[in-house]
């Protein structure tokens, strides 16, 4: 298929394209990704069975396997198809805002996006591109859903928005994609692209508060909601901002988002990729994904774990892993640490460019 034969190709050419000047890269990639995702998700591929052992259950939802696509893939509700016809564990749209966004540009570089291909990494200023909420809701409800195959959509307050009017407005998202019918939400309280809430715990409290007191407990079914935080959270973070979502009657974390701890990637970067690296951080800024967020992940959902485990909670809660996760025994690292779901970007891409639209397959097989 189209998207396999872009993906081959590309996989050759990028140690190549490297050596371009880093705006000519940058310039090429940013628009090249759109070509292929809109190949990606026209597609149709032969439907991948997966072992019925490799299935999960959270919150009541069976899940294929434990492996899902990070917000940030399908921002506008598409490819729900092509990922279930892969044997993805189930499929996440978004994140989508309040109001329509046309995504970041900057030096004539439509949504910025860089990869560093011997480091399996990548950047991307993006600025959260969506169709808004309402728009992306109906999408989802007009799909013809699969069995063990739960849709989930990513939201998050609009950057344009503040105070009571952002939160009102992503209660009012919440409730149009509670219409929809999807299977569990995600707040993304950790993306570098835009300038949105403050961050500190202060600020997050009183935003989660209010989401719990205008939307979870005044729920009328089964729709789990998880919040998503960076992979840059401190150590120390973790145990109060889990407090914060217990509290408040959320029903599970992710870590986490992608990085701006561009100090610390750079020196896990290959050599090769660095003078791209230096070039998109310092005219774009944007997070950092892939390989370099393995760790920081790994470990943000062990502490995670140990401090739920602490808690002997009567309800369930579960932690979701996001960061450098690429193999089959990057997921069952991940379970092993206590996480209960995966989620994949950047890995996704790079086992694509392998395996095409068998990768799911290859995986779980």
């Amino acid at each position: 298929m189209l998207s396999e034969s872009i993906a081959r190709l590309d996989h050759i050419v990028r140690p190549i394209a490297m050596h371009l000047p880093p705006p000519l890269a940058t310039q090429m990639y940013s628009s090249g990704r759109n070509v292929f995702l809109s190949a990606l998700t026209a597609e149709k591929p032969t439907s991948v069975h997966i072992p019925d052992h490799h299935a999960r259950t959270l919150w009541g939802l069976t899940f294929r396997n434990g492996l899902l696509n990070a917000a940030g893939m399908f921002k506008q509700g598409e490819g729900y198809e092509t990922v279930w016809r892969q044997g993805a564990g189930g499929y996440l749209a978004g994140t989508s805002t309040a109001h329509k966004r046309t995504g970041n540009i900057r030096n004539g570089i439509v949504k910025p996006f860089a990869p560093y291909p011997r480091s399996r990494a990548a950047s991307n200023w993006l600025g959260l591109p969506n169709d808004g909420n309402e728009a992306v809701a109906k999408r989802l409800a007009a799909f013809e859903k699969k069995a063990d195959f739960p849709i989930g959509a990513s939201l998050m307050t609009a950057p344009e928005s503040s105070g009571q009017e952002a939160l009102r407005e992503l209660v009012q998202g919440m409730e149009w994609y509670d219409k929809a019918n999807v299977d569990f939400l995600e707040i993304n309280e950790s993306c570098p692209n835009v300038a949105h809430g403050a961050s500190t715990l202060e600020a997050i409290t009183e935003r989660l508060a209010y989401i719990g007191q205008h939307f979870l407990q005044k729920r009328s079914r089964n729709l789990p909601v998880v919040v998503k935080f960076s992979t840059d959270t401190a150590s120390a973070d973790v145990a109060p901002l889990l407090d914060i979502l217990l509290a408040s009657d959320y029903d599970g974390v992710n870590f986490g988002n992608t990085s701006t701890n561009y100090t610390k990637h750079r020196a896990m970067l290959h050599a090769d990729d660095q003078e791209l690296f230096d070039y998109f951080t310092q005219t774009f800024g944007g997070g950092v994904s892939g390989e370099p967020l393995r760790a920081s992940s790994l470990e943000l959902v062990r502490a995670a774990s140990i401090y739920i485990a602490s808690q002997k909670l009567t309800r369930e809660f579960h932690i979701i892993r996001t960061g450098g996760v690429a193999t089959v025994q990057d997921v069952e690292e991940s379970f092993s640490a206590g996480a209960s779901l995966c989620q994949w970007y950047t890995g996704y891409f790079e086992r694509f460019a392998e395996d095409g639209h068998r990768l799911y397959g290859r995986m779980f097989g």
